[in-house]
């Protein structure tokens, strides 16, 4: 479909009609082609976990969804002969369900089984998976199948008070999978009666629902997985303490691919941590990578820079809880921001490990539920980055922000931070303008527990070779080749001030006469 990159002057009904069915058209394609956490098709696991006490607590799926008609969904896992599953059920916006499986799909030490659970839906859902055992608990947000790629690099903490962990889910059969260990003296992996080292090849076949956990207590972060179709991955920690102190807690997000990674971020702190600060932890998809940090530090200017020699290598940092900062680097890098164990009975928070989404892949829209606490409710936070002039179009719940918000700036940018306490239950998050984006991150705290994870994000090819091509209006392709995705609003003005107009929209605005009713109703 091609669509022209601006309306100038239409003089006759055919024409308007033939635009707004054209708009129509192009909002259709532009609402079902983009790559986000939304979809219809999910493979999930569960990593390792520590067992409090001897008992073993199932792990849970949360499946929601932004839809306002009924949507049917199935969730089974026919790889393990022991927990077999197969559950039906409906979803509509405003509700959630939640799955409880049984605890031998969780995978123990290194090993290759199928233990991978498919959820289904015949409309778009969005899926957050809860590992939890006692005082060990952390959530993570699932990617469908076509948000998946077949490039990654892990993340862990160190040093880890177990184990370091990444899991691979196959999504095809017959996938070739091979994984370079980091460089790391002294590390090693057995995996059905071979031993790998660092900085040696692990070389797997996968077949759809199969899953490959591998552990180590030395630090997995930098590991390269690469495969010959899509994969999800899974990276964190068994259960540790991040930082000083005894208490410890269980760590996993589900990592973007390497073709979505991103180049600018921004960033804000756990809400209420009176001064522990929190870990960054940012890992390079290229040799000779530059980051430069810049932020506000309790209102005072900040400035960091590093250098990542080399793909796959990190560089861990400690900010203040003051810091409200701004991420940049000169190739894509990924950011995970890592709360800090508790110290002494005021601080009610534990360690758990967040994605931090790259400015790049912001949404407009999402929906998320709040998990439960194995002892009782979370605190529960919904931190958010917006731009500044758009703040008053932010709808939590349909509600706006508060009249005495407070917002802090992120320096070098248009862009603030902020973070409310929201109940517990399922929320919607939205901008009253489709061509606003924001980031979100869903933060909750409890004695010994705490989990943290995005509550949605975009997934689009951003760090892939660029090419400029002829516009399309909403086709989810950075046409310009300025690292942003259908910036312009078809609006004849320079909305991004690079010079031009019009060169990269968003589908499809259009403020032209009213439609007359050819119907004849008035």
């Amino acid at each position: 479909m091609n669509l022209t990159v601006c309306v100038k002057c239409v003089c006759d009904l055919k024409s308007i009609l033939l635009i707004y069915f054209s708009a129509y058209l192009c909002m259709v394609q532009f609402t079902s082609a983009v790559l986000d956490n939304r979809g219809k098709e999910f493979l999930v696991a569960f990593m390792e976990n520590e067992v409090y006490h001897g008992n073993d607590i199932n792990p849970e799926i949360y499946v929601t969804t932004s839809k306002k008609t009924i949507v049917n969904v199935n969730v089974s896992a026919f790889g393990n002969p022991n927990a077999q599953l197969y559950k039906t059920f409906s979803v509509i916006h405003g509700q959630t369900q939640l799955v409880k499986l049984n605890t031998s799909l969780r995978l123990q030490h290194t090993e290759l089984t199928k233990k991978a659970v498919l959820i289904e839906a015949d409309d778009e859902i969005v899926v957050y998976v809860v590992n939890r055992e006692g005082m060990s608990d952390d959530v993570y947000l699932a990617l469908p199948i076509d948000a998946l790629g077949k490039e990654y690099y892990t993340v862990s903490y160190s040093p880890a008070t177990h184990y370091c962990l990444f899991a691979v889910i196959g999504v095809y059969d017959k996938t070739n999978v091979s994984i370079h260990l980091p460089h790391i003296h002294h590390l090693s992996v057995s995996l059905n009666g071979h031993t790998y080292h660092g900085n040696q090849w692990m070389n797997v076949t996968l077949d759809r629902l199969s899953t490959l956990q591998v552990r180590s207590k030395h630090d997995l972060t930098g590991s390269h997985i690469v495969s010959s179709k899509p994969i999800a991955v899974l990276s964190g920690n068994k259960k540790t303490a991040v930082g000083h102190g005894d208490s410890r807690d269980h760590l996993v997000e589900m990592l973007l691919p390497l073709s979505s990674w991103g180049s600018n971020f921004a960033t804000v702190p756990i809400p209420d941590r009176h001064g522990k600060g929190d870990i960054f932890r940012c890992i390079a998809s290229e040799d000779d990578t530059h980051v430069h940090v810049s932020g506000i530090n309790s209102g005072k200017p900040f400035q960091d820079h590093f250098k990542l020699d080399k793909a796959g290598q990190y560089v861990q940092k400690h900010y203040s809880s003051g810091l409200y900062s701004h991420i940049v680097a000169d190739k894509a890098i990924s950011v995970f921001q890592f709360s800090l164990t508790q110290t002494g009975h005021g601080d009610h928070a534990d360690p758990s490990m967040i994605t931090v989404v790259p400015i790049e892949q912001y949404a407009f829209q999402y929906t998320f539920t709040t998990p439960e606490y194995s002892h009782g409710n979370y605190s529960n936070y919904f931190m958010f980055i917006i731009d500044s002039s758009q703040t008053s179009g932010l709808r939590i719940d349909n509600r706006s922000l508060a009249d005495n918000q407070i917002l802090h700036k992120i320096p070098e940018t248009h862009l603030v931070g902020g973070y409310v306490e929201i109940s517990i239950g399922t929320h919607t998050v939205m901008h009253t303008d489709p061509t606003t984006v924001f980031g979100g991150i869903l933060f909750g705290k409890a004695v010994h527990e705490s989990y943290g994870f995005p509550v949605g994000l975009l997934s689009k090819p951003i760090n892939t070779d660029c090419l400029v091509s002829q516009m399309i209006e909403g086709d989810k392709i950075d046409n310009d080749c300025d690292g942003e995705i259908d910036e312009e609003q078809s609006d004849g003005k320079d909305n991004d001030g690079d010079g031009q107009i019009d060169e990269d929209c968003i589908c499809c605005p259009f403020s032209g006469p009213k439609l007359p009713d050819i119907f004849g109703r008035r």
